[in-house]
């Protein structure tokens, strides 16, 4: 991995404002080595975010996500404000604060994290709901379904995935909910990693007895691990996300990337795919003939019944290093 330099965008640390400004903003400006204080590891950006539209860009699984503009002394920056969609009574006095300082603590890991392949966490904002907002960089190109479509698979999208959850997964960060919608494309055409540990984050917010953590994984059950569908194991400890049932579903996406189709295309519900899932079922080899048999069976690996028996990322980064070279001696 050391060949990886884990640097943002120079376009992105260029923007972001020093301390020193407004104190409102996470500055990357010692981000090349890692020495940035405490302090800027996490900062509060209410009353400096404003929405650009009236109506959110995109809802996901957990909440909304809005195109807003950051306003600082030297130049706008777009940035992506990520709402909890939360639906519990615990939303005023000491138990809305107790819930808050639960995500702030999450947070702060994620701020932590710096990597290009990873969507860095800017701060949070109490203007949009009863529980505080992510902030991060606005991906031009969307997610990574959205982007297939339009531009088409490509062997440097995997590898930079591959890097961005093999950095995760060595910062002892689980994303649990990793899938297409949660891969943004930045204006460069650099693949991010986004939304890391939120289905985590989301199930310290909500009371077990009013969902699980899998409950709000709408239209992502197509890249789920079967594993995590079971609301709880043998022993009665619940049913939580590792770094195996992450792999499992960079298979799917992996399957994504190379087909231009998401796992189980062919099936239009949820309800149709769990029911495969509870099935054995996985998605049918007949329906993507563009995969070459090699990309196949690695991927077949990464979807292994037994979570100890599939890939870790660093065996996965090594298979798409490997494509590269073999790409390259072909020409």
């Amino acid at each position: 991995m050391a060949s990886w330099s884990p640097k943002l965008p120079s376009h992105t640390q260029e923007l972001l404002p020093s301390l020193s400004n407004t104190g409102a903003v996470l500055s990357f400006h010692n981000h090349e080595s890692g020495n940035f204080p405490p302090e800027a590891m996490l900062q509060n950006l209410t009353g400096y975010v404003t929405k650009d539209d009236d109506y959110p860009a995109a809802h996901g699984g957990f909440g909304e996500i809005w195109k807003c503009t950051y306003l600082n002394d030297r130049r706008p920056i777009k940035v992506a404000v990520k709402t909890l969609q939360v639906y519990t009574t615990d939303q005023a006095g000491e138990a809305k604060k107790k819930k808050n300082n639960r995500i702030k603590r999450e947070l702060r890991i994620c701020a932590k994290l710096k990597h290009a392949n990873v969507l860095p966490v800017y701060g949070y904002t109490a203007s949009f709901g009863p529980f505080i907002a992510i902030v991060s960089p606005w991906a031009e190109n969307g997610n990574l379904t959205a982007y297939l479509e339009r531009e088409g698979a490509a062997l440097t999208l995997l590898r930079d995935i591959i890097a961005g959850l093999q950095y995760l997964h060595a910062n002892n960060v689980i994303h649990g909910d990793f899938n297409g919608p949660n891969v943004l494309i930045n204006g460069d055409g650099t693949a991010c990693i986004a939304d890391f540990g939120l289905s985590l984050m989301y199930s310290e917010v909500i009371s077990a007895s009013q969902a699980s953590w899998t409950s709000n994984l709408k239209g992502n059950v197509r890249w789920m691990a079967p594993e995590l569908l079971v609301l709880e194991r043998e022993d009665g400890s619940p049913a939580r996300p590792s770094e195996q049932s992450d792999i499992f579903s960079f298979g799917g996406i992996m399957l994504q990337v190379l087909t231009n189709k998401i796992p189980y295309y062919y099936l239009l519900n949820d309800a149709a795919i769990i029911l495969a899932m509870h099935k054995s079922q996985k998605p049918s080899r007949s329906r993507y003939p563009v995969l070459l048999e090699k990309h196949w069976q690695f991927i077949e690996q990464c979807w292994s019944t037994d979570p100890g028996d599939r890939p870790s990322t660093e065996r996965a980064d090594d298979v798409i290093r490997n494509e590269f070279y073999s790409l390259s001696r072909s020409r």
